[in-house]
């Protein structure tokens, strides 16, 4: 991917929504190798997707909708997390992969929901992957992440990230008033626009919190079993915590779009006092 082509193929939702040619080279290459090792697995990739935030959510539905006995697994695979900053030249972006189990609907199981079960992402110009399987951990290049003894951040001591959702100008105009509400209320701000690269640093409690508007489930699949698995923890922003709420339909809880994901150092903690400064600058709705 180092020397893969930058060229635009074009554009999706608008002229900040990119595709080159490189976005659907690696995404081949990713769903080639994964229908060889996996062939009955299931497989949602970005760039089989449409734009805007309806296509993303009805592919989701599609792809959790199963008829049969048995468990079906589901790759969500974002080949160029970061597509802008790769085009630019900026290194950071990542591929990230995320694996979802789905449990058939007349199961009998306790749970029935899909479930988030392994995270990937991968920094091909930092030479970083950080990986987690569901109760084994999280690990950076093979190396178990353990998070050291810290006591926790509040909000006034935390970097914050701030996401950059393209797709739509309600949600530039949210993140916009964000920044602005949070810029006196933390020790830093930073808007690295790449998901997964900003889910890995808040597991690693490099930067204390990844906020954003919108997201894809390609976007966070991955990051979201790294951060959990790392002792870290994701707040819907619309103030349900991520996999919590036993009344949503869908049969899943991946369709969370707004969220607030927080480091171990940071917690439900960080994420409430977040939340509650975009509640009260009317950062959440748009």
């Amino acid at each position: 991917m180092l020397e893969g082509s930058r060229d635009i193929l074009q554009s999706k939702a608008n002229r900040r929504d990119l595709v080159t040619e490189s976005d659907l080279a690696c995404q081949e290459c990713v769903r080639s190798a994964l229908s060889e090792a996996f062939p009955n697995d299931r497989f949602l990739g970005e760039e089989d997707v449409g734009a805007g935030s309806l296509a993303s959510q009805e592919s989701l539905r599609n792809a959790l909708d199963i008829d049969g006995e048995a468990t079906v697994y589901l790759w969500i695979v974002d080949p160029i997390d970061g597509t802008t900053n790769f085009q630019a030249g900026l290194p950071l972006y990542c591929v990230s992969i995320g694996l979802v189990s789905i449990p058939n609907c007349n199961s009998k199981q306790q749970s029935q929901r899909p479930e988030r079960v392994l995270g990937v992402v991968y920094n091909p110009v930092l030479g970083e992957m950080v990986s987690a399987v569901k109760g084994r951990g999280a690990y950076v290049n093979g190396k178990r992440l353990i998070v050291g003894e810290t006591s926790s951040s509040p909000l006034s001591q935390s970097i914050i990230n701030i996401g950059f959702p393209v797709v739509q100008e309600a949600t530039l105009q949210a993140s916009a008033k964000a920044v602005a509400a949070l810029a006196l209320q933390v020790r830093a701000l930073r808007m690295i626009a790449c998901a997964s690269q900003a889910m890995v640093w808040v597991a690693q409690d490099k930067i204390q919190s990844y906020t954003s508007w919108d997201l894809n489930a390609w976007d966070v699949c991955a990051g979201i079993v790294i951060v959990e698995e790392a002792g870290g923890c994701v707040v819907d922003m619309r103030q349900n915590d991520d996999d919590d709420d036993d009344d949503k339909d869908d049969r899943n809880t991946l369709s969370i779009r707004d969220m607030i994901v927080c480091s171990p150092s940071g917690g439900t903690e960080l994420g409430e006092s977040i939340r509650r400064v975009l509640e009260e600058n009317d950062c959440i709705d748009y």
